[in-house]
């Protein structure tokens, strides 16, 4: 699959697992939205990108919120005049035990995290069936599999996601658009409850870690799959 000319749209696309998945394809000759809260990363992500020779926007927006999503797809579009690929990775996590938990935080994490997908997909999907299909991968969890003590709410996001995942595939499958789900284990990033200095400190005593080029060879094997085959979902674990 040639994706020169493609345009792709990465949430969570200002620091690690997303800038990563965001400079792959660009290297490939996608031109590659980046969006997040935070404009700062997203204008540094930009900049990386383009000393490397790619084409990249800073797409600043929650995904939380429906507006803010929907005028962030326009504006790519409007530039570009086209979307090929949607990456829902944005995502927040935090520790706590269903007690511990603030209603405010528990509903911030599956805003984010699972409701956000819903809103990029909705978003995406008219101008990938545009484009004559295309692909959306979810960026899920080794937590979508199992409990955690301390992670419900981001357990139930990420369990919530993969499901979402495959039942979007069944609508869009007309379409020619593949939509997979990658589930990760733990990334040297500094997301989630450790930063990445306490995830090194854990590995110099033999916990094991995944980096964030990882996962961009995961996204990678997906978007050169042959068109007539399919991941529905595609399990990464570090070793």
């Amino acid at each position: 699959m040639d994706l020169h000319g493609k345009v792709g749209l990465i949430t969570g696309g200002g620091s690690g697992v997303g800038l990563a998945i965001a400079r792959r394809c660009a290297s490939h000759g996608m031109a590659v939205g980046l969006l997040g809260r935070r404009a700062a990363p997203l204008e540094a992500a930009v900049a990386a990108i383009e000393a490397e020779g790619g084409v990249a926007m800073a797409l600043p927006a929650n995904v939380a919120v429906w507006d803010e999503v929907e005028a962030a797809v326009a504006r790519l579009t409007g530039r570009f005049g086209r979307l090929d690929l949607l990456v829902n990775n944005a995502g927040v996590s935090g520790r706590g035990t269903v007690e511990e938990t603030s209603v405010a935080t528990w509903r911030e994490t599956i805003e984010i995290n699972l409701i956000g997908a819903f809103h990029c997909a909705k978003a995406a999907i008219p101008h990938l069936r545009a484009a004559g299909g295309g692909w959306i991968i979810g960026i899920s969890s080794g937590a979508a599999k199992r409990g955690y003590a301390g992670l419900s709410a981001y357990a139930a996001s990420k369990a919530g996601l993969a499901l979402f995942d495959e039942s979007l595939a069944l609508e869009l499958e007309a379409d020619r658009i593949k939509v997979s789900t990658i589930i990760l284990g733990t990334v040297m990033t500094d997301f989630g409850t450790r930063s990445r200095e306490q995830k090194q400190a854990s590995r110099a005593a033999g916990e094991k870690f995944m980096e964030p080029d990882d996962v961009a060879d995961a996204v990678d094997y997906l978007l050169h799959q042959s068109a007539c085959a399919w991941t529905q979902e595609l399990n990464l674990w570090p070793r």
